[in-house]
């Protein structure tokens, strides 16, 4: 007998075996035992999580002669004889995705089933069809004939067109729960006799992301090896890394040893480990240090807001790797970046609110944070690109003064939600060149007429800045409502949120400023820097 490889051999054959997709089998069961089938089904999610069984399953139940309780019998005629039905067709889009193929289906639709009681057509990986393609199904996927049940399955919903999605009844398969896969790895290790170590087969579940197809590949091929599957096997035959010298790494930071970090990361760079399953094990432990830290407070030098930073700069700067740089760097640079920050604490300035006039002005957010002139670098010459740039840096500066005042004077939790609500909605249907602009930023706080973003990537503030009026635009072009709008980085709202409660405790009150006035006040140093770039020449400022 000629071997079958474990995917295949443990492929759910019913609905009782499909693993970590509950809601989808309790629904598609439901609807075979009340008779509302759907002529078009939409399974989306990511690989290997049982979207093309899944499809199989249904195709066998809604066929079977005497289904039971929305499943298959097994004994029947139709069920004995369902790997070789000519009526279960199916179809791999991303070989066969020209209009050709298409409009060859669309011909044979028509004929009515030789056995079955349903022609099912399952279309996998449906979005790698070609718009031409697409067109074509379209009406017969909308009107098929009534013994027809197209199935299609994807693992990229966003490129499947919404003409195609709207005529589907839709189900999103998950990723598969980590318990739920090492479980079914002992199970299946325990029926074929291999030997096995939970630790390893746990290793084995987390290279696997959560798709029951690839854990039960590498199950696989590490049994191949006769071996007792444990951890070192896993880390020495798969690539993978023990987790024990990420927790070293990741308390060295905690203990601001940049040596270890460095020794560590040097080790790393000489493996062929793949820098995506480190990072993914770093960020893993590093969220649970900060549970522990909110919890305990059992950071050394790792404060929670340090720990969300590593976490974020690690998920935004990893995804911009170029092929030519050596990933490990990038990783290093990020977290001892961030160590030294922790072992350099910027000093938080106390700020006198009673004035030597005995005046009650307020604290304003550049007087909350400031740095040592010890951390600042030796002053050069500035190039005139640099200079360049200063009067839009300044009239960012303003308008955040200024919008953050007028934003605070009459700010409530009822606006704040309401622009959440809008946000979100804006967020996914602005135009494309501003939604990957926006999509870091969260509102926190707003009044009636403005409202203040913010966002973790502090280098997209002034581009974000930079766009206000466009973004304000189409804002109000969507909801037909005037909001003026400013981001700041998350610092920068740390720090004016920090004036903004002693500013209160101390009575002060917010008044409405008009931009025109602050413009004047900033004329001057506008002025100056445009005497900088032009050497003094005679200028207008209008």
């Amino acid at each position: 007998m000629s071997y079958k490889v474990l995917y295949r051999k443990y492929r759910p054959n019913s609905f009782s075996e499909v693993v970590g997709q509950e809601a989808t089998v309790k629904i598609l069961k439901n609807s075979i035992i009340n008779e509302k089938i759907s002529h078009a089904y939409l399974f989306s999610g990511p690989r290997g999580t049982g979207k093309t069984s899944m499809a199989r399953i249904f195709a066998k139940v809604i066929n079977c002669l005497n289904p039971k309780n929305g499943e298959a019998c097994g004994e029947c005629q139709n069920c004995l004889n369902f790997g070789n039905n000519p009526d279960i067709i199916e179809i791999d889009a991303a070989s066969n995705n020209g209009v050709d193929e298409i409009r060859e289906l669309i011909n044979n639709v028509k004929l009515m089933p030789s056995s079955a009681k349903f022609k099912v057509y399952i279309i996998d990986e449906v979005h790698m069809l070609s718009q031409s393609a697409f067109n074509a199904l379209l009406l017969t996927l909308e009107e098929p004939p009534s013994h027809v049940i197209f199935i299609l399955a994807t693992t990229n919903l966003e490129s499947v067109p919404i003409t195609i999605v709207s005529r589907c009844q839709k189900f999103e398969f998950y990723r598969i729960g980590e318990d739920l896969i090492t479980k079914q790895l002992q199970n299946i290790c325990e029926k074929e006799k291999i030997k096995y170590d939970l630790d390893g087969l746990k290793e084995i579940t987390a290279l696997a992301d959560g798709g029951m197809r690839d854990a039960l590949s590498m199950l696989d091929q590490l049994s191949k090896e006769g071996q007792k599957i444990d951890l070192d096997l896993v880390i020495k035959e798969l690539g993978s890394i023990s987790l024990i010298k990420i927790k070293d790494l990741v308390q060295a930071l905690d203990d601001g040893n940049t040596t270890t970090v460095v020794e560590i990361i040097s080790d790393l760079k000489k493996t062929n480990i793949n820098y995506k399953i480190v990072v993914k094990k770093i960020i893993e432990l590093l969220s649970q240090k900060a549970v522990d830290v909110l919890e305990n407070n059992s950071g050394n030098y790792l404060t929670y807001r340090e720990i969300k930073r590593i976490i974020l700069e690690l998920n935004d700067e990893l995804n911009k790797i170029n092929i030519n740089v050596n990933p490990y760097i990038i990783i290093q640079m990020i977290l001892l970046d961030n160590e030294t920050m922790a072992v350099n604490p910027i000093p938080i300035k106390e700020s006198k609110v009673e004035k030597e006039t005995g005046k009650n002005e307020p604290i304003l957010a550049k007087e909350v944070i400031v740095k040592e002139e010890s951390l600042k670098p030796e002053k050069k010459e500035e190039s005139l690109d640099n200079k360049s740039k200063k009067e839009t840096q300044i009239n960012n500066e303003f308008l955040k003064e200024i919008r953050v005042n007028n934003c605070f004077v009459a700010a409530s939790k009822e606006d704040l939600n309401h622009l959440k609500d809008n946000w979100h909605v804006f967020q996914e249907e602005c135009p494309a060149k501003l939604k990957g602009l926006l999509m870091d930023t969260v509102p926190v706080a707003s009044s009636p007429d403005n409202g203040i973003l913010m966002t973790n990537i502090e280098h997209q503030c002034m581009e974000i800045n930079n766009e206000i009026a466009n973004i304000e635009k189409e804002y109000r072009k969507k909801f037909k409502q005037a909001v003026k709008l400013i981001c700041l980085a998350n610092t920068e709202w740390e720090a004016e949120k920090q004036a903004f409660i002693k500013n209160k405790n101390n009575g002060y009150k917010y008044e409405l400023k008009s931009e025109e006035e602050l413009k004047k006040e900033n004329s001057s140093e506008i002025e100056q820097i445009a005497n900088d770039i032009f050497n003094g020449a005679k200028i207008e400022i209008k």
